[in-house]
């Protein structure tokens, strides 16, 4: 008879006897979320046990690998973990109207995701590779978390470019500066853009001419504000809304 190496025998007999077994790196992952929680009992997840998926708040896919996070308008207090991007197959990440504080963690590498609701929180950093292979990302909102205030705000990276299938960005006070990046223009899949109170500062860029946006919200930009013309919105013919008081536009 054919002899297995015993811990061969036991992988076989894990997978006999819990075919429908989660991730346990996933689950792993999820209770350090949790523990690092200032009101951890908001999540009513068990201790132990490596299946998180009949979590609250938790879905999986059917390979039982965790692809939707939904834990919304908790009043969650806390960090959250830096590995959060080792949930390799999520898609869809509900994190708004909470009070989740300290640094973002990267997102760099969630090839699958496809909507990020991180807004009205209390992040405080956005690292410079969070964007870093977000290929799938088609609604992200960041809104009203003072990001990098620390170091003087950021600044939207090029590689927010590679996301090639994003309709929906939001990025309402979370303390962006500089100008506006000329590639937005070239993201032909973006229908809603908005910017609102922040720093920008400079001319709208000339690349959004005939861009296929609906709604454009760049109002009440602090300190020096945006300048020049707005010439060039006039090209834009799918604008359904367009706010832009509370600049030093000129012409």
């Amino acid at each position: 008879l054919l002899m297995l190496h015993p811990s061969l025998t036991l992988l076989l007999l894990l997978l006999l006897f819990h075919p429908n077994a989660g991730d346990p790196n996933d689950a792993k992952i999820l209770r350090q979320l949790r523990n690092g929680l200032d009101n951890p009992e908001q999540l009513p997840w068990p201790d132990e046990g490596d299946d998180p998926c009949g979590w609250k708040y938790i879905f999986c896919d059917s390979n039982k690998r965790v692809n939707q996070i939904q834990p919304k308008g908790l009043n969650l207090s806390g960090p959250l973990p830096q590995n959060l991007n080792q949930l390799t197959m999520l898609f869809n990440l509900g994190l708004q109207n909470n009070r989740l504080n300290g640094p973002l963690p990267s997102f760099r590498g969630l090839s699958k995701l496809k909507y990020a609701y991180l807004d009205n929180n209390n992040f405080d950093s956005i690292p410079s590779d969070f964007f870093d292979g977000l290929q799938s990302l088609e609604v992200l909102a960041l809104d009203h978390n003072n990001l990098n205030a620390s170091t003087g705000g950021w600044q939207l990276p090029e590689t927010l470019q590679e996301s090639t299938q994003l309709t929906n960005f939001s990025c309402m006070g979370c303390n962006l500066t500089g100008p506006i990046p000329q590639f937005l223009g070239s993201m032909n899949s973006l229908s809603f853009l908005k910017l609102s109170n922040n720093y920008l500062t400079g001319d709208i860029p000339r690349s959004l001419n005939d861009s296929a946006l609906q709604v454009l919200w760049l109002n009440n930009q602090q300190g020096e504000r945006l300048s020049g013309g707005i010439d060039v919105v006039a090209s834009m013919v799918s604008l359904t809304s367009l706010w832009l008081h509370g600049n030093a536009f000129t012409g």
